[in-house]
């Protein structure tokens, strides 16, 4: 596994084959486990350069959903021994669905989200933050400064605790779309896109795995570094 990455990330990303996979793969542009560069779909009422703007702020991280949010890997760890905690912690897990997702805004951009909340994904996530934050080098004094924009006691309390403010109890699982959008614009792009996503979202969304994603830096698009089957504690056999 390359190992010339700025940050790295843990990541929920559809089956690459799934019909969910291809149209927001699209959507956005990239696909995220070969880099190559996708056509952007044709959607009555909008042109293949306003959905370039609009994506331009999520095409760069790929379709996905987060778990763990991006971090720098702290010095006195290395990414063998991350794969081998992610993949330790992958066999802990069974495999689930997402019963039924929908696109819908939070705050002022687009994304897809569980249409209920989703027990087994929310513990999904919290343990991917707990059981993996050894391998976050703490937040830099600019990142903390960064991040610090309208939070509540709660979410300051998160991000001086796991580096990042919107994780455990304040976590939202989402597959981003688009950018920030003015107030028209959200309420025409969501229709649009509710009809574009239709069919890949009729059915439950499966998670049958968790991936790793690595950031290369220079505003570069990330780049799906590898999958982990979720085992719900069955024994692995022997190669």
């Amino acid at each position: 596994m390359p190992e010339d990455f700025k940050r790295y990330a843990i990541y929920f990303a559809p089956e690459r084959a799934s019909p969910l996979a291809r149209l927001g793969n699209h959507w956005l542009g990239v696909d995220p486990e070969t880099g190559e560069v996708l056509d952007r779909p044709r959607i009555d009422g909008i042109s293949s350069q306003e959905i370039t703007n609009v994506t331009k702020a999520p095409s760069r991280y790929g379709f996905h959903g987060t778990l763990k949010p991006p971090f720098i890997l702290r010095n006195n760890r290395t990414l063998r021994e991350l794969d081998i905690d992610i993949q330790e912690l992958a066999e802990e897990v069974a495999p689930f669905d997402i019963p039924k997702m929908t696109v819908r805004s939070l705050r002022d951009f687009l994304v897809i989200v569980p249409a209920s909340p989703v027990e087994a994904l929310n513990t999904l996530a919290d343990r991917c933050v707990q059981e993996l934050h050894d391998y976050r080098k703490p937040a830099s004094d600019e990142e903390i400064a960064r991040r610090r924009n309208n939070l509540t006691a709660l979410q300051e309390s998160l991000l001086m605790r796991w580096g990042y403010p919107f994780v455990m109890e304040e976590f939202r699982f989402h597959l981003t779309l688009t950018g920030r959008l003015r107030a028209a614009e959200c309420a025409t792009l969501e229709r649009k896109l509710t009809g574009y996503l239709a069919a890949a979202l009729k059915e439950p969304v499966p998670v049958r795995d968790i991936c790793l994603f690595g950031d290369p830096g220079d505003a570069r698009s990330f780049r799906l570094l590898k999958r982990y089957p979720l085992r719900g504690g069955r024994e692995v056999p022997e190669v």
